[in-house]
C-alpha cells in the first residue's frame, strides 16, 4: 500500500501539468493554435461561454482527442447548446485520464447577445480522481465576453475560474477576430495564468470550397529555459449543419490528435 501511495504521489505533479487547468475543446480551435476566443461555434461553450451568445442555432456536439499516443492522457468531451429567444442554455462535459488519474468537468452556461455585444456565464463543478485517494471536488465559475467592433473586427475575453487554487488555476484569456474576406479569418490571442508565462496563439481558417475548410496556427509559451513552440493544422467538412472537424498538433512533448463532431439545428453563424 505504501508504494501504490508513493507512487500516486509521484505521478500526480506530472498529470497534473498535463492537463493544466485548461479546458479548451474543438479541432476547429485546435487546428488554429487554440485560438478560439473570438470564434462564434459550438465550441464556444468550453472556450469562450460569452461567444456562445451570438450563437442562433440549437447545437450539439463531440469530441476526442489522443494526446501524445498515451492513453492516460486521452481527452473526451462534448455537450449540448439550446437556442431560445431571450437566452441561449449550454450544459458541458469534459474528462481527462483515465481509472488511475482523472480529472472531470461538468457544467452549466447562460449566454446571450445584445446587439454588437455576446456575453455569457457560468458554473461548474470538477472532480480530482487518483486511485487510492479521496477526490476533490470545487465549484468554479467562469465568464466571457465577444464585442464585434466594426464589421470585419472582433474582441473576446474570458476568465475562467475567479477563486485561484493550485490544482484549478485561473486562467484569463483575451484576443482579436479578423475577417479581411467572407472565407478568411485570422484569430490572435494571448492567455495568462498567475503563475504561468503567457502564451501567444494565431491561427487562421481558409474557406477553400462551399463545404471545406483549411485551418493552420501556432502557439509559443515562453519557460526559463526556452520556448514551447507547436504548430497545428486540419480541416472542417461542413454538410448542411453536421460539421466534422479534424486538428493534429506537432509539439516538443509529441503529437495530438483531435475529431470533433458538431450538429447545427437551424442557421449557425459562423
Amino acid at each position: 500500500m505504501f508504494r501504490l501511495y508513493l507512487a500516486i504521489l509521484l505521478a500526480l505533479p506530472i498529470l497534473v501539468a498535463a492537463q493544466d487547468g485548461d479546458y479548451n475543446l474543438g479541432a476547429s480551435s485546435g487546428a488554429m493554435g487554440d485560438a478560439s476566443v473570438t470564434s462564434v461555434n459550438s465550441w464556444a461553450l468550453f472556450n469562450n461561454p460569452g461567444a456562445s451568445g451570438a450563437l442562433t442555432a440549437t447545437n450539439a456536439m463531440v469530441t476526442y482527442q489522443n494526446r501524445y499516443n498515451i492513453e492516460g492522457f486521452h481527452v473526451i468531451g462534448g455537450g449540448g447548446i439550446l437556442h431560445t429567444r431571450f437566452v441561449n442554455i449550454g450544459v458541458k462535459y469534459f474528462k481527462f485520464g483515465d481509472d488511475f488519474f482523472n480529472q472531470q468537468l461538468l457544467g452549466i452556461v447562460l449566454s446571450n447577445k445584445l446587439q454588437m455585444v455576446s456575453l455569457g456565464g457560468g458554473v461548474s463543478m470538477v472532480q480530482t480522481h487518483a486511485e487510492g485517494l479521496k477526490d476533490e471536488r470545487k465549484i468554479i465559475g467562469e465568464f466571457g465576453g465577444l464585442a464585434e467592433i466594426t464589421e470585419i473586427i472582433s474582441f473576446g475575453a474570458h476568465i475562467f475560474n475567479f477563486k485561484h487554487g493550485m490544482q484549478h488555476p485561473t486562467t484569463m484569456k483575451a484576443g482579436l477576430g479578423v475577417a479581411p474576406l467572407e472565407n478568411i479569418g485570422i484569430h490572435l490571442e494571448v492567455q495568462k495564468q498567475l503563475e504561468t508565462r503567457e502564451v501567444f496563439k494565431a491561427g487562421i481558417q481558409y474557406g477553400l470550397l462551399d463545404f471545406l475548410l483549411i485551418r493552420t496556427g501556432v502557439n509559443l509559451q515562453g519557460y526559463d529555459n526556452g520556448t514551447n513552440t507547436n504548430a497545428t493544422f486540419g480541416f472542417g467538412i461542413d454538410a448542411s449543419g453536421f460539421l466534422m472537424d479534424y486538428a493534429f498538433t506537432n509539439g516538443e512533448i509529441g503529437a495530438i490528435h483531435e475529431l470533433s463532431l458538431s450538429l447545427s439545428f437551424g442557421t449557425l453563424d459562423e
